[in-house]
């Protein structure tokens, strides 16, 4: 709950800049903003951009003027794969959940075999979001623990290989 509150400290007129950077300062990350003509934030965003551009190019040699339809299915691909630094989807590193697909069996209290979301909404109360948004944080932050000592873990790894 304590994110909530320095959130709200926040000046409603602040650049969305500022909102985004106190955010990832409070849940011990860091924002780093790239362009397209200077992707060299880093290592890291330098090979995704190659791996992204090598899965376009491999995906788009039969009609390369359908790229922009194919993009999307791309990008769920990339961000729905297991990354070996990691051990986690881009996706459940960002929202602490996998996306649903078609062969994905229903979640129990999902909704899909009855009942409508508002009869859910209804139980819904201030202490149970405010429980909700703290376990959400809790375990953001032990992920965000968890993919650094992985990474960290990878690096050392591959300096190891790179060194030899």
């Amino acid at each position: 709950m304590a994110c909530l509150r320095q959130l709200s400290r926040i000046e409603t007129r602040a650049s969305p800049r500022s909102v985004w950077k106190s955010l990832f300062q409070m849940i011990g990350t860091r924002l780093d903003m790239s362009t397209a003509d200077h992707p060299q934030t880093d290592g890291q965003t330098e090979r995704v951009n190659r791996v992204v551009e090598d899965i376009l190019r491999s995906v788009c040699a039969e009609a390369p003027r359908r790229w922009s339809e194919v993009l999307p299915l791309v990008e769920f691909a990339l961000n729905n794969a297991v990354h070996a630094s990691t051990g986690f989807t881009p996706f459940y590193v960002n929202g602490l959940a996998n996306p649903r697909v078609p062969l994905t069996p229903p979640r129990h209290g999902s909704g899909l075999s009855g009942g409508g979301i508002a009869d859910r909404l209804a139980d819904i109360s201030p202490v149970a979001v405010r429980k909700q948004v703290d376990d959400f944080v809790s375990l953001r932050l032990s992920v965000v623990r968890q993919v650094r000592d992985a990474m960290a873990e990878s690096q050392d790894l591959q300096k190891e290989y790179a060194d030899a």
